[in-house]
């Protein structure tokens, strides 16, 4: 078993590998054969039987409709009808100045008695006009479409098996992918995470298709108006006020259509867009008392930066073992020391079993260093228990733990690390590492990637979409990587630090774990960078012992029997590529 998993971890220049100009199509979303492929031999097994399911609960949807053309009505009309699970009822508010237009949405109404067409005789705005539909149903749950979007046909099937399963759900969101203009071809697919509040805050990873527990829209009282653009993101956010149960569904349940003027082409079509989304989630911050500012990313709108706040001015320690290779701390030390802005830090040196004289020169140098600890722990290699060791002579109450062959980019990368690792609900916090390419070498790490636990986006450049999203976005995940890791002292040591039972590999995942346990959500950080020097034909596991593999499938299994939760199953969990899964 042990080796069998061992095995699909892939080494550089793998026959495995695939061509870069390969991923880089399926990435971008432009192999559109790739994802045919993957629509007719892989997506139809994966959607429930309606067959099996209560017909119980009333799902209702409001549309929003204005001046719909018929090239958009009719598949809107018709993807409601061919839903497997039958009880539902969808409200048509239709906000239409032109007559011809408002007859033709009434006319499509009255094919199906599950239709209600409320003519609004103008036009309220999209926050407005869902407000008055909102009026008119009666379900249970109530989700939103708009008028050029589709449905899959199993989506309501999906949202009653949700129910079923997790019968206290207050929220439940899909995948979803894009339809071009004619509705001919589905492209550009989004496979989401479950429920990530610290991507949330980020960027509305979560847009369609969302459906809501009655009970839980009355106590947000609809949409606002004055958050015309970015009403969504202002509604979730405000759902979130009262952390309710929240649900993924990993199914394309929704076809937002590349339409002239929708968001789904370009947010650039809507440039009002990226400012109320930055005034909603300013707003929630307020709302909730979170000590931050929201930064606008010219680069990307409509995705926000959260720059938190460290009250306090807390003391971090800098935790950096080593053996030798001076050349590597004349490389790191520099950095910190020239562009860290926090300076409330110091840095505790652990030599482990050094032996080489120019090491000890240069140890010397740094004794008047008075930021600097110089400690020696002269026994067998153990990661963890240097680790350990350098962390019980810290004062600091936050940790930061970093690898010798790293190099600090952003004079900021401290206070973002700390300012995150500070919040109570947070655990362990993960910087952005590259290589000295200029490629990533992590931006998170997902439990069952690669057989036992990889980096995703590795490999990539910045800003490369892929159909997990970017690289670029904070997210949760159950580990990052130790090779940088910020954590609150007191976190670290209720779960009683690295498991010294790992020897080289293993124990990073296992704290995040432990803190995952405890109820933290660990978080990668892209606002922290650094330079990572570990050669990429470095195979993760490559040099552990067995112990650490055994010790690894026991702490790892109930994620790699039952996936991790920060992925999507439709990913393949062979490449750290997000890639559509058995399509190669």
């Amino acid at each position: 078993m042990i080796k069998k998993i061992a095995r699909q971890v892939l080494p550089a220049g793998s026959k495995r590998r695939i061509a870069a100009g390969r991923v880089k199509q399926i990435i971008l979303g432009t192999n559109r054969k790739v994802y045919r492929k993957w629509m007719r031999n892989i997506e139809p097994q994966t959607f429930v039987d309606a067959s099996t399911l209560k017909q119980d609960i009333l799902f209702s949807v409001v549309v929003p409709t204005y001046n719909t053309p018929e090239r958009y009505l009719r598949p809107l009309i018709e993807s409601f009808q061919a839903q497997t699970y039958p009880k539902w009822e969808v409200c048509l508010i239709d906000g239409s100045t032109d007559p011809a237009a408002a007859e033709r949405i009434r006319a499509a109404a009255a094919t199906d008695s599950r239709f209600t067409y409320v003519p609004l005789g103008k036009n309220l705005g999209i926050s407005g006009n869902t407000n008055e539909g909102l009026r008119h149903v009666s379900g249970d749950f109530i989700g939103f479409v708009d008028h050029d979007d589709t449905l899959a046909p199993g989506a309501l099937a999906e949202m009653r098996h949700a129910v079923a399963l997790t019968p206290d759900v207050g929220l439940i969101y899909s995948d979803e992918d894009k339809l071009n203009d004619r509705g001919t071809s589905r492209t550009i697919p989004f496979f989401k995470p479950d429920w990530s509040p610290e991507l949330l805050l980020n960027v509305n990873y979560i847009t369609h298709f969302v459906m809501v527990r009655r009970e839980l829209l009355k106590k947000v009282k609809g949409l606002r108006p004055e958050y015309d653009g970015a009403q969504d993101y202002d509604f979730l956010l405000r759902i979130m006020d009262h952390q309710p149960r929240v649900v993924h569904i990993p199914r394309i349940l929704y076809h937002w259509r590349l339409a002239q003027g929708s968001t789904a082409k370009t947010v650039g079509e809507k440039s009002y867009a990226n400012t109320a989304g930055q005034r909603a989630l300013a707003d929630y911050l307020a709302r909730n008392k979170i000590d931050a500012d929201v930064i606008e990313l010219k680069e990307r709108p409509t995705n926000y930066r959260i720059r938190y706040k460290t009250p306090g001015n807390p003391k971090v320690s800098i935790i950096i073992p080593f053996k030798d290779k001076v050349e590597l701390l004349k490389v790191l030390l520099p950095s910190i020391e020239r562009k860290t802005t926090y300076r409330n830090y110091e840095i505790i040196l652990v030599s482990n079993n050094s032996t080489e004289k120019r090491t000890h020169d240069y140890l010397a140098t740094l004794a008047g260093n008075k930021r600097i600890k110089v400690l020696y722990y002269d026994h067998p290699f153990n990661y963890s228990a240097v680790n350990n060791f350098g962390r019980s002579k810290a004062t600091g109450s936050v940790l930061v733990f970093l690898n010798n062959d790293t190099k600090v980019l952003n004079k900021e990368w401290l206070e973002e690390l700390t300012s995150v690792a500070l919040r109570p609900e947070v655990g362990a916090v993960g910087a952005m590492l590259f290589y000295p390419d200029n490629t990533i070498q992590h931006a998170g790490v997902v439990v069952g990637l690669t057989g036992m636990a990889g980096h995703v986006f590795r490999n990539l450049k910045p800003g490369t979409w892929t159909p997990f999203g970017l690289p670029d976005w904070p997210r949760d995940y159950l580990s990052v990587t130790g090779a940088c890791l910020a954590v609150e002292a007191a976190k670290f040591d209720a779960v009683k630090g690295f498991n010294e039972d790992f020897i080289i590999c293993g124990s990073d995942v296992t704290l995040c774990l432990d803190l995952h346990k405890q109820g933290h959500r660990n978080v990668y950080w892209p606002y922290a960078k650094l330079m990572h020097y570990e050669s990429k034909s470095v195979v993760s596991y490559k040099n552990a012992p067995i112990g650490d593999y055994e010790l690894s499938l026991v702490k790892y299994q109930p994620f790699l029997s039952e996936g991790d939760p920060y992925y999507n199953v439709n990913l393949d969990l062979i490449h750290e590529t997000p890639l559509l899964k058995k399509v190669l």
